[in-house]
């Protein structure tokens, strides 16, 4: 069976398994850029805390919530 390539996928079929890329092909020397954009950063902590309440069930109080996705929506409206 031919081995079949693609450059945007991290696996490589070869006869019928898959493989791991070589860690040289995909290059990590940048750092994480972190948004300066303040309403997507709100919204980044809101989706993270929501995320967390359901997959841990943990108490965090409906307002906190309630107002982190205000604060996310207006802060992308008027685009801070």
């Amino acid at each position: 069976m031919p081995s079949v390539v693609f450059p945007s996928c991290l696996f490589v079929f070869i006869r019928g398994y898959f493989k791991r890329a070589n860690a040289q092909d995909l290059p990590q020397e940048r750092f994480m850029n972190i948004t300066k954009n303040l309403g997507m950063l709100v919204l980044a902590i809101y989706l993270i805390l929501v995320g967390i309440v359901a997959l841990f069930h943990v108490a965090i109080p409906v307002i906190v919530t309630g107002i982190l996705a205000l604060a996310a929506g207006i802060l992308i409206l008027i685009g801070r």
